[in-house]
């Protein structure tokens, strides 16, 4: 009992000791090892923020999102995030907190790019912020403004071949021509609205980015490249199994036979071995009877003599 009770204490206290680790991975993945400072920062959208969002300055982890709160004014809505960072930790009072990704497929944080202020924030100010650009989104709006762009010219041109076909009404082409001006002032406000796009896509696609989405090409070509070595070997491996089985089809055809008449012969003396097996499991259980009934039998000496007929003589 008291061994048992000593191994439910061993257990006992390495669970508790990886609890205890655990715990303390945790407060130091999330930073909040200790005091903290809060912070406040808008934004007009906050795709991917949520509580426990990384914090960092100048990429160095720093806190996390506390909470996100909408506030509606002005007919808009804002998104105030709350956030807390190490205790003591200089902020200058321009810094600039900005949401950014770790790369095009990565994680969602709000990096802190510091500021040239002598002036530190004071714990509970309000930091300026700088939505990140979004890819997704960027290619989304330059194909909505290309989609709309299309369409415009191919009612554009329907109208053209329209009225080209009248050649009677050269005054009313003229006038309808002078109404289709105003696509081109939609035409021009479109390829304005392209450029930002292709501005904000340009930002997105930096050096890094196009550094990763390289690797990931060239990771897809060695993989592609090792897939064919491995389906060459195992055609390989098919091929020699096949030519094996070719060159020994003889040898194999003589031991199935071998192996057939092999087991012709046993099936055919199965009842004499069995018969002569039942005999000797017989012999057996009776050489155990008199063994257990007089051992003595295994050092060659006589059964005991009955005393009680020994009496009655």
């Amino acid at each position: 009992m008291k061994h048992e009770n000593i191994n439910y204490l061993v257990v006992g206290s390495f669970v508790l000791a990886v609890l205890a680790a655990f715990i303390v991975m945790v407060i130091t993945l999330t930073g909040r090892g200790g005091d903290t400072d809060t912070y406040q920062v808008y934004y007009n959208n906050v795709a991917g923020i949520k509580y426990g969002t990384l914090v960092s300055y100048e990429g160095y982890q720093l806190g996390q999102v506390e909470s996100v709160e909408p506030v509606q004014g002005d007919g808009k809505t804002r998104y105030l995030v709350t956030f807390t960072i190490q205790k003591d930790w200089k902020v200058p009072s321009d810094s600039i907190a900005q949401i950014v990704s770790s790369g095009l497929l990565g994680a969602i944080a709000i990096n802190i790019r510091e500021g040239k202020s002598d002036t530190p924030l004071q714990v509970g100010g309000t930091l300026k912020g700088l939505q990140g650009a979004d890819l997704f989104s960027a290619v989304g709006g330059a194909a909505g403004d290309i989609k709309l762009l299309i369409a415009d010219v191919r009612d554009f041109v329907s109208t053209l071949n329209a009225e080209a076909k009248i050649f009677g009404g050269v005054r009313k082409f003229v006038n309808t021509l002078n109404k289709e001006t105003d696509i081109f002032k939609d035409v021009h406000k479109l390829l304005a609205r392209l450029d930002n796009s292709a501005a904000g896509l340009e930002s997105i696609m930096n050096q890094g980015n196009q550094e990763n989405i390289g690797r990931i090409i060239e990771n897809i070509t060695r993989a592609s490249k090792r897939l064919d070595k491995t389906l060459n070997d195992i055609d390989a491996v098919v091929n020699t199994s096949n030519t094996l089985v070719t060159d020994n089809r003889s040898e194999l055809q003589r031991s199935i036979r071998h192996l057939s008449a092999s087991l012709e012969v046993i099936s055919t003396h199965a009842s004499t071995i069995a018969h002569n097996l039942d005999g000797t499991s017989r012999n057996l259980n009776e050489f155990s009877r008199q063994i257990r009934e007089n051992p003595g039998l295994l050092l060659g000496s006589t059964p005991p003599q009955d005393k009680t007929q020994k009496t009655a003589k």
